[in-house]
């Protein structure tokens, strides 16, 4: 009789020992214990170690920013400017970016001497407004920023220089560089905390 009082004991605890128990509350699952769902997206996913510039989502009263994004593609500038001038793909459109890249656009060539970096383009950009056409150019520009040995953008259209719009309106047919655009993107830059007052 003992023996078997002993063994529905341990068959009982083995089996409480068993069970899941129910959260109170939520909690994070972590990364390598998520299951996939569905089929894998495709495309320019937005992974690797290049990055391309995208328009982020603004508010009515907010400037337009520019918002980095990754690019799984080789690290030579063709390859990176069309992953630019393709648009976002569909997670970041539902994310709300998007591209001031008219369309149409297409790229003839990207010649890297020196650390300028000329590219060549087709010309669609008529149809863009004034300030459109400053976030598209800088879109490129910061996008070119990003590839490595290049410190400026030469911009042309079938290999004629251009005059291109800068941050503060003007135009200039110079090389471009980040710098002519200050303020177009945004920062990864935690907002800064509060500095105490001596009432506080």
């Amino acid at each position: 009789m003992r023996r078997t009082f002993t063994s529905v004991i341990c068959v009982v605890l083995s089996l409480t020992g068993c069970t899941i128990k129910v959260d109170e509350t939520a909690r994070p699952v972590p990364d390598n214990e998520r299951g996939q769902l569905g089929e894998q997206s495709t495309g320019d996913e937005a992974t690797g170690s290049n990055r391309v510039f995208l328009l982020a989502p603004a508010a009515v009263d907010q400037e337009a920013r520019l918002r980095s994004v990754r690019r799984d593609v080789p690290s030579d500038a063709e390859s990176i400017l069309n992953s630019l001038i393709d648009g976002p793909n569909s997670a970041e459109r539902e994310a709300g970016l998007s591209s001031n890249l008219p369309d149409g656009l297409e790229l003839d060539s990207a010649r890297l001497r020196g650390r300028i970096l000329t590219v060549s383009v087709n010309d669609v950009f008529g149809e863009l407004t004034s300030d459109a056409l400053r976030i598209a150019v800088a879109q490129l520009v910061a996008t070119s920023s990003e590839i490595d040995g290049v410190n400026s953008l030469r911009l042309q259209i079938g290999d004629e220089n251009q005059s291109w719009p800068i941050g503060n309106g003007q135009n200039t047919d110079r090389p471009l560089t980040v710098y002519d655009y200050p303020g177009f993107v945004e920062s990864s830059q935690p907002a800064y905390p509060a500095i105490p007052t001596a009432n506080s």
